[in-house]
């Protein structure tokens, strides 16, 4: 179908499809229209709608529909107007300028129902041009969620600088990287070069280069033209090298820090007793649990890791601890999907994910023998492969991502006895190092990052579960003690969001735990989240996600 301009100075195009009715509110449109014609027929006075040079034949056509339907709204009783394609872009200026809010929130409901990546732009300015908030609202939720769709797209790349930077910007953007940001970067500016090669520099600040990859930076980044010939851009790029080099204080400027786009706790799995195929995510913003989406398919999940964001991944569990499943959350209808298995069977493991590959290390293999070696899948190409082995043997440990490099901390040695001993994996170099050992050992310890610090949650020292807790900074290379957490935990899940370091269930020696508690960096202390889940889960799968746009609430729509 062919789309319909609705504003010729901005040429702005809207696809839309189906139709909407609406009642009528507390005037009739007759009585309306009436005033209307009367105040504003010609040498009967001026229209002093602010909007009025706006008018177009667009909104005439409209107040004629509005006219033609007065004999049918009167026969009707309680009055419809129908809202389609065909009228929708005439309707809404009309109905905004006649203050019809009856007919101008049907026009909104309509639009909002045809969101999609072509048109959430333009039907974000539409909204915007005649002050719908909530249609404003759900447009902008739409156009971040969807934001790698939508920066392609012609009305992404007829925006203003202004409008890009403030798109690019903005801070809950939910990117998994910045790759996607810096593309629509050269794509916008590509798109009229003569005119925004020169704005390109203030673009590039608000790109987070950081955020990506050392490979991409020198791939696709430093070998671009528009990157080669502007030297701030240039200079961007090696400031970012140095920085995801660097294992030192990273400093705090707005290209170092990662987006948060609309972040929630998503928690899978884990209940004994009862159907596994539900899941919860938790908003901090509203301190509430919701259901998600019901899973297709039932399944024990194990230990979850996310790629893009949107991919979950559950390895090692069910029959074969060699297998791994995926989940796509952009999905309405999710379903675990089988993924490539492992090359080695792997229990009380520890997994990671750097630059969208998942890394598998240690854990007990089919005869529950110790293991010392690793792998690593990308996803990219689909495949595991053996990489360097790790110092020493351990499982039950737990595992971080801090800087690009990934953390083993504590465990049970061959012994099962607790370790106190952390070793470093380097992807680039291939090769483990020691690192600075805990003050106290800890096997089944949940093992989180938040704001550059790698902390050491609970677990168990051989005698007694902990709820001692220590974090670790690479710029000291030391653990120091913090606050202990409210209740004593070994095998809780740790988790970051929004400036919090979350630690949900575990157990202790005689009781699991569904309780969540948080720990304040700032004021070092720890809360108990007085929310609690739905259902009763027993050692859960836990992962920070980005919100899902089908992932709704009351207080969303």
């Amino acid at each position: 179908m062919q789309s319909r301009g609705w504003h010729s100075e901005t040429r702005r195009h809207l696809v839309v499809r189906g139709e909407i009715s609406v009642r009528k509110h507390t005037k009739t449109v007759c009585e309306i229209v009436c005033v209307w014609k009367c105040r504003n027929s010609v040498g009967g006075g001026t229209i002093r709608n602010s909007r009025s040079r706006l008018l177009g034949t667009q909104i005439i056509d409209a107040i004629s529909l509005l006219e033609h339907n007065i004999g049918y709204l009167k026969q009707l009783g309680e009055g419809q107007i129908r809202v389609t394609e065909e009228n929708v872009l005439g309707l809404l200026p009309a109905a905004d300028l006649l203050q019809l809010q009856g007919v101008k929130d049907a026009c909104c409901d309509f639009l909002q129902s045809q969101l999609c990546p072509t048109n959430c732009i333009g039907i974000n300015t539409l909204a915007d041009l005649h002050s719908c908030k909530k249609l404003i609202t759900r447009s902008e939720i739409y156009i971040h969620q969807h934001f790698s769709e939508v920066f392609g797209g012609d009305e992404f790349l007829s925006l203003s600088s202004e409008q890009v930077i403030k798109l690019i910007s903005n801070n809950r953007l939910p990117v998994s990287s910045d790759e996607k940001v810096f593309e629509s970067v050269i794509s916008w500016v590509k798109y009229d070069l003569g005119s925004r090669q020169c704005i390109l520099p203030q673009l590039m600040e608000h790109v987070r280069l950081p955020l990506t990859s050392k490979e991409y930076i020198l791939k696709n980044v430093i070998e671009e033209p528009l990157i080669l010939n502007c030297f701030k851009c240039y200079h961007y790029g090696f400031e970012a090298l140095n920085t995801i080099n660097s294992e030192e204080f990273i400093p705090q400027i707005v290209r170092n820090i990662p987006r948060h786009g609309e972040k929630v706790l998503l928690v899978i799995g884990g209940n004994e007793f009862g159907p596994r195929n539900s899941l919860e995510w938790f908003d901090p913003r509203t301190d509430q649990w919701h259901f998600g989406p019901e899973l297709i398919t039932d399944r024990c999940v194990n230990s979850l890791v996310v790629i893009n964001d949107n991919f979950v991944f559950d390895v090692g569990c069910n029959a074969s601890h060699r297998s791994v499943y995926m989940l796509d959350l952009s999905s309405e209808s999710p379903c675990w999907q089988p993924s490539v298995d492992m090359l080695v069977e792997r229990r009380l493991s520890g997994f990671g994910v750097i630059n969208d590959k998942i890394y598998a290390v240690g854990g007990l293999d089919d005869m529950f023998g110790n293991l010392q070696s690793a792998e690593v899948f990308d996803y990219n190409t689909q495949a595991w492969r053996m990489i360097c082995s790790m110092t020493s043997i351990r499982s039950s440990f737990g595992v971080g991502v801090l800087n690009e490099l990934l953390y083993v901390v504590g465990g049970h040695d061959e012994y099962r006895r607790s370790l106190d001993t952390v070793e470093c994996y380097n992807p680039s170099m291939d090769m483990w190092r020691p690192v600075a050992n805990m003050r106290i050992r800890r096997s089944c310890a949940g093992v989180g990052v938040l704001n550059g610090v790698l902390y050491a949650v609970g677990g168990h020292d051989g005698s007694d579960c902990l709820s001692s807790v220590e974090a670790y900074k690479p710029s000291t290379g030391v653990w120091t003690s913090i606050a202990d957490m409210i209740i004593p935990r070994k095998y809780p899940e740790a988790v970051a969001l929004d400036g919090l370091l979350y630690v949900v269930g575990g157990l202790s020696a005689s009781s699991f735990f569904d309780s969540v508690e948080c720990y304040n960096p700032n004021t070092n202390t720890w809360a108990m989240v007085t929310a609690k889940c739905n259902i009763l889960r027993i050692l859960p799968g836990v992962v920070t996600i980005n919100r899902p746009l089908h992932f709704t609430t009351y207080e969303h729509l």
